[in-house]
Protein backbone atom coordinates (compact mmCIF):
# COMPACT_ATOMS: atom_id res chain seq x y z
CA UNK A 1 0.00 0.00 0.00
CA UNK A 2 0.71 3.33 -0.46
CA UNK A 3 0.80 5.23 2.89
CA UNK A 4 0.38 9.64 3.34
CA UNK A 5 1.84 9.94 6.88
CA UNK A 6 1.93 12.85 8.51
CA UNK A 7 0.36 16.38 7.75
CA UNK A 8 0.59 18.15 3.73
CA UNK A 9 -0.78 17.36 0.16
CA UNK A 10 0.13 14.43 -1.74
CA UNK A 11 -0.27 13.77 -5.54
CA UNK A 12 -0.03 10.65 -6.98
CA UNK A 13 -0.17 11.07 -10.59
CA UNK A 14 -0.54 8.41 -12.91
CA UNK A 15 0.52 4.66 -12.04
CA UNK A 16 -1.50 1.90 -11.04
CA UNK A 17 -1.71 -1.32 -9.17
CA UNK A 18 -3.70 -4.82 -9.09
CA UNK A 19 -4.59 -7.20 -6.97
CA UNK A 20 -4.19 -5.51 -3.60
CA UNK A 21 -6.35 -7.36 -1.13
CA UNK A 22 -7.11 -4.74 0.84
CA UNK A 23 -6.17 -0.60 0.29
CA UNK A 24 -3.94 0.67 -2.60
CA UNK A 25 -3.57 4.08 -0.82
CA UNK A 26 -4.00 4.46 3.24
CA UNK A 27 -4.03 7.77 4.31
CA UNK A 28 -3.31 8.40 8.00
CA UNK A 29 -1.63 12.05 8.06
CA UNK A 30 -3.53 15.26 7.21
CA UNK A 31 -4.49 17.48 4.48
CA UNK A 32 -5.42 16.23 0.78
CA UNK A 33 -4.38 13.15 -1.66
CA UNK A 34 -4.68 13.55 -5.05
CA UNK A 35 -5.09 10.82 -7.17
CA UNK A 36 -5.02 11.08 -10.76
CA UNK A 37 -4.31 9.44 -13.66
CA UNK A 38 -4.02 6.09 -12.14
CA UNK A 39 -5.11 2.48 -12.56
CA UNK A 40 -6.62 -0.42 -10.51
CA UNK A 41 -7.61 -3.52 -10.98
CA UNK A 42 -8.89 -6.24 -8.10
CA UNK A 43 -8.64 -4.21 -4.98
CA UNK A 44 -10.68 -3.96 -1.86
CA UNK A 45 -9.96 0.19 -1.82
CA UNK A 46 -8.65 2.32 -3.81
CA UNK A 47 -8.33 5.08 -1.01
CA UNK A 48 -9.23 4.49 2.94
CA UNK A 49 -9.08 7.18 5.33
CA UNK A 50 -7.76 6.33 8.48
CA UNK A 51 -10.35 4.49 10.71
CA UNK A 52 -8.74 3.75 13.91
CA UNK A 53 -5.83 6.14 13.82
CA UNK A 54 -4.13 7.12 17.26
CA UNK A 55 -5.46 10.84 17.89
CA UNK A 56 -7.69 10.04 15.16
CA UNK A 57 -9.33 13.50 13.50
CA UNK A 58 -9.53 15.15 10.17
CA UNK A 59 -9.90 16.49 7.91
CA UNK A 60 -8.52 14.67 5.43
CA UNK A 61 -9.71 14.85 1.67
CA UNK A 62 -9.34 12.67 -0.98
CA UNK A 63 -9.49 13.98 -5.08
CA UNK A 64 -9.79 11.32 -7.64
CA UNK A 65 -9.65 11.89 -11.08
CA UNK A 66 -8.95 10.37 -14.68
CA UNK A 67 -8.92 7.76 -12.45
CA UNK A 68 -9.78 3.48 -14.05
CA UNK A 69 -10.83 0.73 -12.16
CA UNK A 70 -12.19 -2.54 -12.20
CA UNK A 71 -12.70 -5.02 -9.48
CA UNK A 72 -12.75 -2.59 -6.69
CA UNK A 73 -15.23 -3.38 -4.06
CA UNK A 74 -14.98 0.39 -2.88
CA UNK A 75 -13.56 3.05 -4.71
CA UNK A 76 -12.76 5.25 -1.15
CA UNK A 77 -13.73 5.22 1.94
CA UNK A 78 -13.74 8.31 4.00
CA UNK A 79 -14.81 9.96 8.12
CA UNK A 80 -17.83 11.78 7.14
CA UNK A 81 -17.59 12.31 11.30
CA UNK A 82 -14.17 14.29 10.77
CA UNK A 83 -15.35 16.55 7.91
CA UNK A 84 -13.39 14.04 5.44
CA UNK A 85 -14.49 15.05 2.19
CA UNK A 86 -14.02 13.13 -1.20
CA UNK A 87 -14.63 14.57 -4.80
CA UNK A 88 -14.10 12.51 -7.78
CA UNK A 89 -14.57 13.13 -11.78
CA UNK A 90 -13.30 12.18 -14.25
CA UNK A 91 -13.26 8.41 -13.58
CA UNK A 92 -14.56 4.78 -15.65
CA UNK A 93 -14.49 1.69 -14.80
CA UNK A 94 -16.52 -1.60 -13.75
CA UNK A 95 -17.24 -3.70 -11.35
CA UNK A 96 -17.22 -1.29 -8.56
CA UNK A 97 -20.56 -1.36 -6.47
CA UNK A 98 -19.69 1.30 -4.56
CA UNK A 99 -17.90 4.46 -5.43
CA UNK A 100 -17.74 6.38 -2.52
CA UNK A 101 -18.40 5.49 1.28
CA UNK A 102 -18.93 7.49 4.75
CA UNK A 103 -17.70 5.37 7.96
CA UNK A 104 -17.71 6.63 11.25
CA UNK A 105 -13.95 7.02 12.18
CA UNK A 106 -12.78 6.34 15.86
CA UNK A 107 -9.64 6.56 17.91
CA UNK A 108 -7.11 3.69 18.43
CA UNK A 109 -8.53 1.43 21.34
CA UNK A 110 -12.02 2.40 20.57
CA UNK A 111 -13.21 -0.65 18.92
CA UNK A 112 -13.71 -0.42 14.92
CA UNK A 113 -14.92 2.39 12.71
CA UNK A 114 -18.44 1.69 11.35
CA UNK A 115 -20.24 2.34 7.70
CA UNK A 116 -22.82 5.08 7.76
CA UNK A 117 -25.86 5.57 5.12
CA UNK A 118 -24.61 9.45 4.67
CA UNK A 119 -23.38 10.47 1.55
CA UNK A 120 -22.88 14.06 2.16
CA UNK A 121 -19.73 14.30 2.02
CA UNK A 122 -18.94 11.90 -1.12
CA UNK A 123 -18.65 14.60 -3.59
CA UNK A 124 -18.85 14.14 -7.61
CA UNK A 125 -19.38 11.05 -9.11
CA UNK A 126 -21.57 8.06 -7.65
CA UNK A 127 -20.83 5.46 -10.35
CA UNK A 128 -18.59 4.90 -13.02
CA UNK A 129 -19.31 4.07 -16.59
CA UNK A 130 -17.51 1.77 -18.52
CA UNK A 131 -14.11 3.02 -19.80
Amino acid sequence: AISALGTGNVLIQGGGAQNAADKVVQHNGRGTVTIDGFTVVTAGKLYRGCGDCTNNGGPRNVVVKNVKAKGVKELVGINSNYGDVATISGTCGSSVPIVCQEYKGVNKGSGSSSKVSTTANCKGQTSLSAC
